[in-house]
């Protein structure tokens, strides 16, 4: 049983498929899959970041993506990390040369080229990342659809699970709402913000914070060109992008929420406005056109958390993606497939659920 039908839950459903298991369910509690984080997202697939585990996990997931849709899913303009000093570019560059990630060093001349709205900012150093950029999450998120069916596993909407039957620690059955019961031996939280609460529905309490990110949309005069990469701010949390002849940007907020759609704070207008100030000073007068805000669920180390709770037999924890969704829920997918089926990955121990307990 899969409980969660966004990118991750897809994914271990898929890859379940893939590997034989029998039996695959995959219930979602909203009417449409994927409608919470895996769609309010900026769309943007990331390479390169401090953490190891998901900088491994994204190279998967693109050669997963690949070995099925080409590089059709991927517009990659680039995507350019860019710090007021070199040292936390340096540090990047380390983790980028330890797993052959393709990487250009911008000095200020290339950066004025490449992102000129960055000229009167105080960020003069650049790492440029030529193969990442903006995905068409809609295609990818149809496309696991399309597999998870074609291997015949159910997919099952507006189906919420109410609590869990377990017997002598071990999960044998889910409660549905409305009363229903299905026996199940092992069961995948997958479902993003709410996975916190399905696991203290099970007796399997797990530290998990959802925190409210903003994302706006930018219009006004000399706007960057479709082809200019995202840019991202990595000193003084903040990025940009092209989008529909404007830019969409994120303050990079980080504001504990309940599960669910977060409601707007306009106070984070001006907080995004004061970081264009000094990242990007030509974007500072231009015109929100709408703003939305996301969900992303955080562990305490905030580094995803995939495999078996030693606490209940068969409940498996696919979860605290933490906004990497996009870029390695995929491989997470992949990662809780292997586990289930008894397969070895190189990740096992670094993403285990005991390291939180």
């Amino acid at each position: 049983m899969v409980v969660g039908g966004g990118i991750a839950g897809l994914a271990c459903a898929w890859q379940l498929g893939v590997l034989g298991v029998p039996d695959v369910v995959l219930l979602e509690a909203e009417p449409m899959l994927a409608s919470h984080s895996s769609a309010r997202n900026a769309a943007i697939f990331l390479p390169l970041e401090e953490s190891l585990s998901a900088v491994w996990l994204a190279q998967r997931s693109r050669d997963l993506v690949d070995s099925k849709l080409g590089t059709s899913w991927l517009s990659a303009q680039g995507v350019t990390l860019v710090a007021g000093s070199e040292e936390p570019l340096d540090e990047l560059r380390f983790v980028a040369r330890r797993f052959g990630v393709f990487h250009e060093r911008w000095g200020q001349s290339a950066i004025e080229t490449r992102l000129p709205m960055l000229n009167e900012g105080d960020a003069h150093y650049a790492l440029h990342l030529p193969l990442g950029g903006v995905m068409d999450v809609h295609m990818v998120l149809t496309s696991l659809t399309r597999w998870v069916k074609q291997l015949g596993i159910p997919i099952h909407t507006s189906t919420r699970v109410e609590s869990f039957d377990t017997h002598e620690q071990q999960v044998r059955a889910v409660r549905l709402e409305g009363g229903r019961t299905i026996r199940c031996e092992r069961v995948v939280l997958a479902a993003g913000a709410w996975a916190g609460r399905l696991g203290m529905l099970a007796g399997a309490d797990l530290s998990l914070s959802p925190l409210r990110r903003h994302l706006m949309q930018l219009v006004g005069e000399d706007m960057p060109r479709w082809q200019t990469p995202t840019a991202w701010r990595v000193d003084d949390a903040v990025y940009f992008r092209p989008e529909a002849g404007g830019v969409l940007a994120s303050p990079c907020d980080e504001v504990l929420c309940d599960p669910g759609i977060p409601s707007t704070d306009p106070n984070e207008v001006e907080a995004l406005a004061a970081k264009l100030l000094r990242f990007a000073p030509s974007l500072v007068e231009a015109k929100v056109q709408r703003s939305w805000a996301c969900l992303r669920t955080m562990t305490s180390d905030r580094e995803i958390v995939a495999g078996e709770d030693p606490r209940i037999k068969g409940m498996f924890w696919l979860a605290g993606l933490g906004g990497r969704g996009m870029t390695c829920g995929v491989a997470a997918g992949e990662l809780i497939a292997r586990l289930m089926t008894g397969l070895a990955h190189p990740l096992t121990r670094t993403l285990a659920v005991q390291r939180l307990i």
